[in-house]
């Protein structure tokens, strides 16, 4: 059996593959893999363990007449065309809950840092331009018993909620179907989309990227947020339309932003990089080592399983073992 991994990833979860007796390839450099290589290496593949920054589109699945696995070293699975992979009879997996409390932790620390204006501050003493302390520097805004919007109560959304309520935080929350469950545990108020970014002081996006969730928050979304409010995105990209971001940002209709991802990965609008009320994140939601060690673990088991005849834990189209 072939398996190809297509970026380094935590040791522990090769070593999984390396013991199962698979033939075993890793695209050695720390970078995307080009698109070429990709296609070249898919070819003769039993399972491919690709990253985010992967399109594992139709055109390459036409490529692979025996992939029978792709275990996306994600929670999230829109660089995976599933469509066309259950056509095919390929199954795709993914990793859930391991990423949830490291990504929650860094969307309150996003809150904050924006909030509180971190950044700029760091860079003020670093740049010896801090002269002492004064009572008008740096004011930024309260955290605590403000309102939290959060689009989006799914794993990840209950444990920022759950993290909020030791500020005191006022929830809202919108999602596609009410989670009456999340609203009994963390006391979430579920609401409409437009007056969720009326009513919260910050809004923190945590949908999936859909058709439907594409440029979710774009210009007229920003007309109706607070002129004090806060975005926070650890989600996806292109959930937030970047120019009507910038344009907000610039234009007072939002006061600031904390984003760790990005609509272009890693591409980014120009304009963010030199506005103050941004801080700005390479992509760090899951990037403690527990949490991606466990990726990595379930990755290579989800392969392993799927390959030694067994049922992986964590499936995104089980139509295909119907």
């Amino acid at each position: 059996m072939r398996v190809f991994v297509t970026r380094k990833i935590p040791e522990e979860g090769l070593k999984l593959l390396y013991q199962a007796g698979f033939e075993v390839e890793v695209f050695s450099e720390d970078r995307a893999i080009p698109r070429e290589l990709l296609l070249e290496k898919v070819t003769e593949l039993d399972a491919l363990l690709p990253l985010v920054t992967d399109s594992i589109d139709k055109q390459l699945l036409e490529q692979a007449p025996k992939l029978k696995i792709v275990a996306n070293f994600a929670v999230g699975y829109n660089n995976v065309d599933v469509a066309t992979c259950t056509q095919k009879g390929i199954l795709v997996t993914n990793t859930p809950d391991v990423l949830t409390a490291a990504t929650a932790d860094q969307t309150m620390l996003l809150i904050l840092a924006t909030a509180r204006r971190l950044i700029e501050g760091d860079g003020m003493v670093r740049e010896g331009r801090w002269e002492g302390w004064g009572p008008l520097q740096l004011l930024g805004l309260d955290v605590s018993a403000k309102a939290l919007g959060l689009i989006g109560m799914g794993r990840i959304g209950e444990a920022v909620a759950k993290r909020a309520k030791g500020f005191d935080m006022q929830i809202f929350y919108h999602n596609r179907n009410r989670n009456l469950e999340a609203e009994k545990r963390t006391g979430a108020i579920y609401v409409g989309l437009p007056t969720l970014l009326e009513q919260s002081d910050f809004v923190s996006i945590h949908t999936p990227l859909s058709p439907e969730s594409h440029h979710l928050i774009g210009e007229k979304a920003f007309k109706r947020m607070k002129k004090t409010a806060i975005l926070i995105n650890t989600a996806r990209g292109p959930v937030v339309d970047e120019k009507a971001l910038v344009k907000a940002l610039t234009e007072g209709e939002i006061w600031g932003a904390g984003l760790d991802v990005f609509e272009r990965e890693p591409l980014i609008e120009e304009a963010l990089l030199k506005l103050p009320n941004v801080v700005l994140a390479p992509h760090l939601g899951s990037a403690t080592l527990g949490a991606r060690g466990a990726m990595a673990r379930l990755s290579a088991g989800s392969i392993i399983d799927y390959l030694q005849g067994k049922r992986p834990k964590h499936i995104v189209n089980p139509e295909v073992l119907a």
